[in-house]
């Protein structure tokens, strides 16, 4: 068996025409020309900036990028700012200030009130100072709340004026613990989120986090400690001695700016529209995987591109390519929102958030496809593109040889094994294929990542053949939506076919009916995604239905987003049962033409099978905030 699938990837290789829409003289030319090393030693700039949103640390990352393109030929590239003060919408956006931090010490004191040991240090590890943290000075006793997060927390514990430990995220005791009972500021232990290696190293730190938009009597100050320090805290208190500790925070709020680095490589065709490749600048420090590695790996793809166009290794594309890098999800929504006509020209979107992730993150890589509702071509081209990285990869581990086998000299020979599955949410993405812009994009990431968030998400956990062989990916992928014209349909409908059957497949497996009509429209309109995309055919049209549901034009923009939540914040009725990932693609779904139970069935096809009552008790809770509205008779 092991001979035969070397066969196969070797056969792969020697076929004329590895892929129809890219010729194997310009895939040589991306897969010699992409560079791990470099794109690594990117990674290593960028994670020595703590990179909140709006921040100096961001603004020294984004000048670092801007300056990084002007060297490789960009004359284009600059800042594109956008204020941020805490007031501004950018549609479901409400923009948040900038925060910044100019000191934080959180000290243990002796019996003499002197100082006995840092517990955390904003100049050595700002992660240990929760995000939004404001200004204050406390010499107080630590009392244990455990998760803090319910009354019952603090029964028989007096922690007005003390600092309380806590294992829940700082935003979620601070309404119990600094509003209602008066603690002077937070100490927290809260952990990375599951995956099979939780709580397997409790020397990591997370990052903390606290209510942007809290009230006044809110505002606090929180530090960020480790699991082991937390125990052994817990551990002194259970045994009835007194800590005492001294806090001081000089940091806080003020009107800043959304400050997204971009640059173009200019399209032969103006008119035909742009692609975009995106990731997101914000993280602290360290934040290697995420998400320096994709900040770097299309830095690294801008490289590549405009060098092997300017050398004339690559004909120059029909559609102009754009590279930016925003803060997580606000900035992207700040960006289509601020720029509607940018909005409006983008046809795709590649989007690259933790690309670089080695052995040591347990990452499994995956080429995530655009939402259901969203049928694209778009899609497929990047699983095809990576179907071809994957045989590649494969065959030089197991032979070592291949014709492209992307391996970087300071990186691992491992296949790249990427995983090509459904949509999931949790990045910029998902607001590009918001139903408000209907752009295609494909998410490029890791998951798991045991280091996500924390002090140790550090460059050494890096893999630089990894983060070469995403650059050529989503170059390729990018490079051919930008160069493909009317005299590539034919090839890429036939190239393209065999996805369709195996999507028939496994909808077959279902037997289902909701899966077999919802199969039938997606397929469909697949079909009709490419000459769309192209020009050569009008986009969707619907005939509004009356008692169907429409979206608001005015209302652009995903439910919530990172540090405010649009929904949430407007709408004050009963629980809904509707889970994340099908309210998202429930309100994309609204078209003006399909009812209620078509959507309940649209969504049944996607995930599993859900109550009409819980899909229309989410659409009249977003008819009564005004995010659509009904079509009446």
């Amino acid at each position: 068996m092991r001979k035969l699938f070397v066969l196969l990837a070797l056969t792969l290789t020697a076929n004329a025409d590895t892929l129809p829409f890219l010729t194997d003289k310009e895939i040589t030319a991306l897969a010699t020309e992409v560079s791990g090393e470099t794109a690594k030693r990117t990674v290593e700039g960028l994670s020595r900036h703590h990179r909140m949103r709006g921040s100096r640390g961001f603004r020294a990352a984004a000048d670092q990028v801007v300056a990084e393109l002007k060297r490789y030929g960009f004359d284009d590239a600059l800042l594109e700012s956008l204020p941020a003060d805490g007031k501004i919408f950018y549609g479901t956006q409400r923009s948040r200030p900038a925060w910044n931090a100019d000191f934080a010490e959180l000290w243990e004191l002796d019996a003499d009130g002197e100082r006995k040991v840092r517990l955390a240090s904003w100049d050595a590890a700002p992660i240990t100072l929760a995000q939004d943290s404001v200004s204050g000075e406390a010499t107080a006793e630590l009392i244990d709340i455990g998760a803090g997060t319910r009354e019952e927390d603090y029964a028989n514990r007096n922690v007005k004026g003390k600092l309380v430990l806590t294992s829940s995220q700082p935003n979620a005791v601070a309404k119990l613990a600094i509003a209602r009972f008066g603690a002077a500021g937070i100490v927290s232990y809260a952990q990375n989120q599951r995956t099979a290696w939780y709580g397997e190293d409790d020397t990591l730190i997370r990052w903390g986090h606290l209510d942007t938009f809290a009230a006044d009597n809110e505002k606090t100050f929180a530090f960020m400690v480790s699991l082991r320090t937390a125990r052994a805290l817990q551990q002194r208190l259970g045994a009835g001695e007194t800590i005492r500790m001294h806090a001081l925070v000089r940091a806080g709020q003020t009107p800043g700016a959304y400050d997204i680095a971009t640059a173009t490589i200019p399209g032969t065709e103006l008119q035909a529209g742009e692609i975009i490749f995106s990731c997101h600048l914000d993280h602290p420090r360290p934040g290697a995987n995420d998400n320096a590695s994709g900040c770097a790996t299309i830095l690294e793809v801008a490289r590549t591109l405009s060098k092997l166009i300017d050398e004339q290794r690559l004909p120059p594309p029909r559609r102009t390519i754009r590279f930016v890098w925003p803060p997580e999800i606000e900035g992207t929504l700040a960006l289509l929102n601020g720029r509607p006509e940018l909005a409006k020209s983008i046809k795709a979107a590649i989007h690259l958030d933790m690309v670089g992730g080695g052995p040591e993150t347990k990452a499994i890589f995956h080429v995530t496809r655009g939402p259901a509702s969203l049928p694209s071509f778009v899609y497929d081209v990047a699983q095809s593109i990576g179907e071809v990285v994957n045989a590649q990869t494969a065959a030089y581990a197991m032979t070592g040889t291949a014709r492209w086998p992307l391996v970087a000299s300071d990186g691992s020979k491992d296949p790249l094994h990427a995983a090509f599955v459904s949509l999931t949410l949790g990045s910029d993405h998902q607001v590009y294929s918001d139903s408000s812009f209907s752009i295609p994009a494909v998410y490029m990431n890791d998951w798991p990542d045991r280091y996500i968030h924390t002090n140790r998400d550090v460059p050494a956990h890096i893999d630089s053949t990894k983060l070469a062989r995403v650059a050529f990916l989503a170059a390729a992928t990018g490079y051919t939506l930008a160069r493909i014209g009317p005299d590539d349909e034919r090839h890429l409908n036939h190239f393209l076919r065999p996805f369709a059957v195996e999507r028939a497949a496994t909808a077959l497996r279902r037997d289902d009916p909701n899966v077999t009509a919802f199969g039938s429209w997606y397929e469909k309109e697949m079909v009709q995604s490419l000459p769309r995309f192209l020009g050569l055919a009008p986009p969707a049209s619907v005939t509004p239905r009356p008692g169907a549901y429409r979206r608001n034009p005015a209302v652009k923009g995903t439910m919530s987003a990172f540090g405010y939540d649009y929904f949430a914040d407007r709408y004050k009725g009963p629980a809904l049962k509707l889970g994340e990932e099908y309210r998202y693609e429930a309100l994309n779904l609204v078209n003006g033409a399909r009812t209620v139970k078509e959507i309940r069935d649209a969504l049944s096809a996607i995930y599993e099978p859900v109550a009409v009552e819980d899909v229309e008790a989410y659409l009249k809770a977003l008819e009564g905030i005004g995010v659509i509205e009904k079509i009446r008779p």
